[in-house]
């Protein structure tokens, strides 16, 4: 089952790297198969097709299990920790789902299921931020105001740090994302306590 796991991991990097490369067009499961050392017949035994590596590359990268742990592990109901370890989950997945975020914003017309993927990650934060917003007044510890532009504008923030940073490095902004996390929820939770 391990080499299985592997086999199919290699096969998704290979992937991955020839799509932001070349294009879905140029990603062939011919080079696929050469990229990730494997027969092509093995990637119509593990995916059955191109779209199915596709299908499984979307699948891999989804947002949901860690919002959900999130939610169940690691909320404690004080703001500025809790919007500290929601915005390093989110940039931590940011990293991870890079490759395709990139390829999407690129191909944005091409592939649907790119699309709804890629706008699944700020739908799904901001249902968790919504919720957790409104608990939060419930509690009275956060300010009246209005919960859906709070979770909008916290994403904002953050998907904007991890734009520039993967597009322009230290060219905007130089500090650490620790940095960056630390003073931004700082200052947010400042704005959002009563």
């Amino acid at each position: 089952m391990d080499e299985s796991k592997n086999t199919s991991e290699r096969i998704l990097k290979a992937f991955t790297e020839l799509f932001r490369n070349y294009g879905y067009k140029g990603a062939t499961t011919r080079a696929v198969a050469q990229k990730a050392g494997v027969n092509e017949v093995t990637i119509f035994r593990h995916f059955g097709n191109k779209k199915g590596i596709m299908d499984a590359l979307l699948q891999s990268v989804s947002f949901s299990p860690n919002l959900e742990k999130i939610i169940s592990e690691e909320i404690n109901w004080d703001l500025e920790h809790d919007l500290w370890i929601i915005a390093e989950k989110y940039h931590m997945y940011l990293e991870k789902a890079k490759d395709l975020i990139f390829i999407g914003i690129r191909e944005a017309g091409i592939f649907p299921e790119l699309n709804e993927l890629i706008m699944q990650i700020p739908k799904q934060l901001k249902m968790l931020l919504v919720s957790y917003f409104t608990e939060m007044k419930t509690r009275g510890k956060l300010i009246n105001t209005d919960v859906d532009f709070q979770a909008m504008n916290f994403i904002w923030l953050n998907f904007g740090y991890f734009l520039s940073k993967s597009q322009f490095g230290d060219n905007i902004i130089s500090s650490s994302e620790k940095k960056f996390i630390k003073h931004s929820v700082e200052l947010f939770a400042r704005g959002l306590t009563p």
